[in-house]
C-alpha cells in the first residue's frame, strides 16, 4: 500500500513539473529553454535581450508548482555594425 502511494505522489509531482514547464515554454523566445524538475525552473540558452529574460523569470516565479528559478541563460550578443561616412568626390 505504501508503495502505491509513493508511486502516485511521484507521478503527480512529475506532472506538476511538466505542466509548469509547458506554461513557461509558451512565452520563451527562440534560443531559450527551460527545464522544471522538483519545482525548480532552470533557464538555459540565449535570450535576445534583458527584458525578455526578466519577463520569463517573472512568469516562472508566478507559475503554479515552481518553487525557485535558476538562470543559466545568457543574453544574445548583437554585433554592432558601424559605417564610416565616406564622401564621394567626383
Amino acid at each position: 500500500m505504501g508503495l502505491c502511494f509513493w508511486l502516485i505522489s511521484c507521478s503527480s509531482k512529475s506532472l506538476k513539473d511538466q505542466r509548469a514547464q509547458h506554461e513557461i515554454e509558451y512565452i520563451l523566445e527562440p534560443g531559450a529553454q527551460v527545464a522544471v524538475s522538483d519545482g525548480v525552473a532552470t533557464f538555459t540558452g540565449t535570450f535576445p535581450d534583458e527584458a525578455s529574460m526578466q519577463a520569463a523569470q517573472t512568469l516562472a516565479k508566478k507559475t503554479k508548482g515552481v518553487k525557485s528559478v535558476i538562470n543559466k541563460a545568457t543574453i544574445e550578443q548583437k554585433m554592432q555594425v558601424t559605417t564610416d561616412s565616406v564622401s564621394m568626390a567626383h
